[in-house]
């Protein structure tokens, strides 16, 4: 067995990131289950790897369960009956992890070196942590979030004037100037 040494990086200003290392006959699971203790996520929220290439291009899903997606007439291969192993095709293979799809944390994953495993140690690992990692409820949920209720919204509104007021006369009059056949 070979171990890989990955560096995962999420997607957030925080620019967190941690090196782990795993066993190319380990599965999918055990690595989501180390991304996840990695960044201190705790929930169980649905999550997959997708087979990246050189531009960060998603190509084969790699599910945490089968939600019913695939091709017609094909079963996806699910984390905890794939191998790590079994998807390294370059010195540098790159796979990009999503979890929790209401909040879509990000995470891109890199394979910079490979080696034989250290007998007194347990994989998978984390060998290096930098950054401190966001915390998981930290992104607002994108089905509560109502757009129109913020003052941000405001200062992007083309017919608001400088004080952030919606006037008539920026619409062009206002509803009293509008023929009967709108009443």
């Amino acid at each position: 067995m070979l171990i890989y040494r990955f560096r995962v990086l999420i997607d957030d200003d925080s620019e967190a990131f941690r090196d782990i290392e795993i066993g190319s006959g380990q599965t999918f699971l055990e690595f989501h289950q180390a991304i996840k203790e990695a960044f201190g996520f705790k929930g169980d929220e649905m999550a997959c790897f997708y087979v990246s290439d050189p531009e960060w291009g998603k190509g084969t899903e790699v599910p945490l369960a089968d939600m019913g997606f695939a091709e017609e007439g094909k079963v996806p291969l699910l984390m905890h009956e794939v191998e790590v192993g079994d998807h390294i095709r370059d010195a540098d293979q790159r796979f990009v992890y999503a979890y929790d799809f209401l909040h879509m944390w990000m995470f891109l994953v890199e394979r910079i070196a490979t080696g034989d495993p250290d007998p007194a140690l347990t994989y998978p690992r984390v060998s290096m942590s930098v950054g401190k990692a966001p915390d998981e409820q930290s992104r607002t949920d994108l089905l509560v979030e109502d757009p129109f209720d913020s003052a941000e919204a405001d200062d992007n509104d083309p017919y608001s004037d400088e004080d952030g007021e919606n006037d008539d006369d920026l619409y062009g009059g206002s509803v009293d100037d509008l023929g009967e056949e709108y009443r």
